[in-house]
Formats: structure tokens, sequence, C-alpha cells
């Protein structure tokens, strides 16, 4: 019998491959024809706000608050036909949690976890006129996919402060912990770095210039799959596992700027549709 490991640096190969084949997927769904109608790319960043939706929660025992974070990437759209378009982004994101102990006041669990976030949405876009001004807003769906990267939090408690540790800084480890674990890890065994789930959104599109628009959006993302199954394990704590039969939700709100690579500016094109 035996014993396959894969290290730390297989595994981020393996997630840049599939990511890398998500984005060649879904670039193939599109005829020659219509890339070569139009490609709106450019950066995207915003804020968010997310939280955890636990399977078995002890509320007598903890509470739970959302925390804020941020993204940032990019994002690419295609005109699939007037009116609609498919947008794809290639995203860095923070999700997080804070867990505050009721029974154990002084045990407080706060973390961040870093995710490659490739969500892709099926836009509608509507045009709408005040006064001499024009603008357009637009409602979408569809998946999100989100490959976890990894983490890091801060823990306090009692058990620590016992032996001497204010506050412990620790680091998420994809393994299950050793006989001899490392100093400030937090071991989660077998976790599913792969969560996909579903996004709604809306937003408005201004267009300061031909070819050019600015996206502000507002998104709901809803999480499907479970971070892991079993509670993760620190290395310097007994008394407390750290809870991750969760999935995320975040509410987040970006700005993009984006660019027609195609017609660059050609005022007889629309940037999203003749009307």
């Amino acid at each position: 019998m035996y014993n396959l490991r894969i290290s730390k640096k297989k595994i981020d190969d393996i997630l840049k491959v599939v990511a890398l084949s998500l984005l060649i997927t879904f670039l193939s769904v599109f005829n020659s024809q219509l890339l070569n109608a139009q490609i709106l790319i450019g950066p995207k960043a915003g804020a968010r706000f997310s939280w955890l939706k636990y399977e078995d929660f002890a509320k007598d025992e903890y509470k739970k608050k959302p925390v804020f974070g941020y993204s940032a990437g990019i994002t690419t759209a295609f005109k699939v036909k007037k009116r609609f378009l498919l947008q794809l982004d290639i995203m860095y994101a923070q999700s997080g949690k804070k867990i505050e102990g009721i029974t154990d006041p002084s045990l407080e669990n706060h973390a961040k976890y870093h995710y490659l976030n490739t969500p892709i949405v099926y836009k509608l876009d509507f045009k709408e006129t005040l006064g001499n001004r024009s603008f357009k807003w637009y409602v979408g769906a569809g998946p999100n996919v989100n490959f976890w990267l990894g983490g890091k939090g801060t823990l306090e408690s009692v058990e620590l402060r016992e032996e001497n540790i204010e506050r412990l800084d620790y680091k998420i480890i994809f393994d299950s912990i050793p006989a001899s674990p490392e100093y400030g890890g937090l071991y989660i065994k077998e976790p599913n770095k792969i969560q996909v789930g579903l996004i709604v959104s809306t937003g408005l599109v201004l267009e300061p210039s031909p070819g050019q628009s600015l996206m502000i959006d507002f998104r709901y993302e809803w999480g499907h799959s479970y971070m892991a199954r079993e509670e993760g394990r620190f290395a310097n704590v007994i008394a407390y596992e750290d809870n991750v039969r969760a999935r995320t939700h975040a509410l987040q709100i970006s700005v993009c700027y984006v660019f027609d690579i195609i017609n660059r500016g050609k005022k007889v094109k629309k940037m999203y549709y003749e009307n």
C-alpha cells in the first residue's frame, strides 16, 4: 500500500491549469466572427462583505460576524447578441469570518481566506434616458467558481493565555495534522479547494468616450460547496477546533473600466448594442 501525497506546489499547478482550462472553454463557445466583432477587457476592483453559513453552528457557545475584504483582477466581456453579453472575471478575492465566544468570552477567531475567483455572468442590458443624457443598466446571473488558495488568521482563547500566549497568529495548512505539527498551523484535512456557487448581479454602465465604458457592479454571491467536511485542528490548541463545514456568501460592489479592443473606439459601433 503506497501513501500518495501531492505537494503544495503540485496542487497550485493543478489549480492554474484548471483556471486556464475554464477560460479556454469559455472562449471556445464563440465563433471567430463573434470574436472579431467585439471584445471588452479591463481592470476591475471592489470591496466585499462576506460571511459563512454553517451546516451546524453552536449558537449557544459562539456568535459570528461578517468581515470586510477586497477583490482585484481583470474582466472580459463578449457580446453574444443584441443586448446580451457574457462576462468572465479572473479575480483575487478575500473572504473570511469572525467568531467570538459566549461561554468563553476571551475566545476570538478572526480569519481571512484567499481565493482565485472566476465567475461567468450572463447579462441583459437596458438603456434609459435622464434629461439629455443616456445610460445603461443591466441584470445578470451565472455560475461562480472559487479556487481556495489558503488563508491566515488570529486566535485568542483561555487555553492560549494559560500558556502565556496572548494571541496566536496562524496560517492554514491543507493537510492532516502530523505528529509534530508546525507552530501556528491550522490543519484542514481534505479541503474542498474548488468551491462552486451562483451569482446574481446588477449595475450601471457609463460611456465616457466611444469604445470605453465604466461599469459599477453590485453582486450577491451564494456559495454551494462546503469549505471542508471536517473541522480544522490547531497545532497549539486542543479545546477548540475550527468549524469549516460552511459555505461562503458575499455582497460585493466593484468598479471596472473596459475597452473595446477590436473596434478601438470606432463611433459607428455601439459599446453593447445598436438601439
